[in-house]
């Protein structure tokens, strides 16, 4: 199944995306056979030393996705900060917060 999600300045293709948790060692000895399986973008893999989560493995073009997607969070930050240059640093990390909760809120809702 895929769908398509619209942001306010692009439509991006949400794949869903299997999620394997394997353990380091099996990581380690079936790396290439986890490269084939992440690359096709519908499984990721976390992988986990003694049951705990260490690395997630996901195709480059989530990856890419992902980092686009921080980048544009970050200048949002950048562009509040420009336009208050004499509000202090941790005022305005604390509003972009309550903005990012209510979005969030209202997306669930």
């Amino acid at each position: 199944m895929r769908t398509t999600q619209t942001t306010q300045s692009s439509s991006v293709e949400v794949i869903p995306v299997e999620i394997k948790k394997i353990p380091a060692l099996e990581a380690r000895t079936q790396f290439g056979k986890i490269l084939k399986e992440v690359h096709g973008g519908e499984v990721a893999v976390l992988v986990e030393k003694s049951g705990v989560p260490m690395v997630g493995i996901i195709s480059a073009q989530e990856f890419q996705r992902v980092i686009a997607e921080r980048d544009a969070r970050f200048e949002v930050i950048d562009r509040i900060r420009r336009r208050l240059p004499s509000a202090m640093d941790r005022e305005v990390d604390r509003d972009v917060r309550r903005a990012l909760t209510e979005v969030r809120r209202r997306r669930r809702a």
